[in-house]
């Protein structure tokens, strides 16, 4: 979304952090979008892997937030798949089946975060916020 500022003449653009939702639970993506929003950020829901990837996606100042069991392809692919479109979006996890199995997984597909469900909302702000800015690297809470 472009905010257009004409109030002192001069033109503006400002493009929000774009969070891409993925989980298959409407609930979820409901919650997560209204958290979204309320840290004026863009959020872009989606029930699975396959839905997302017919986006067309912004990569600059952007992220995936990714539940780890959704129907169809795995959203562990998500950092291999994105690299093949030579886009360089981070992707965190989130799962209310946190074993040590799902954490090795995250982190060996290239997650760049991981958290348990029910997310802590500042801490999962904080995440996207800095990963969306920063494209490199792991952000560290109870993450990879």
């Amino acid at each position: 979304m472009f905010l257009l500022d004409e109030c002192k003449g001069i033109t503006n653009f400002m493009v929000k952090q774009m969070v891409y939702i993925i989980d298959d639970n409407a609930s979820v993506r409901h919650a997560l979008d209204r958290l979204i929003r309320s840290a004026d950020m863009e959020p872009i829901s989606c029930s699975s892997v396959d839905e997302f990837l017919k986006l067309n996606l912004q990569t600059n100042d952007s992220c995936v937030v990714a539940d780890v069991l959704v129907p169809g392809t795995s959203t562990f692919r998500l950092p291999e798949l994105l690299a093949e479109r030579q886009l360089n979006i981070p992707v965190i996890y989130i799962t209310a089946s946190d074993t040590d199995e799902t954490r090795n997984q995250a982190k060996f597909s290239g997650g760049s975060a991981y958290f348990r469900k029910p997310v802590d909302d500042q801490a999962l702000l904080d995440a996207i916020s800095w990963l969306s800015t920063n494209h490199t690297g792991s952000y560290h809470q109870r993450v990879l």
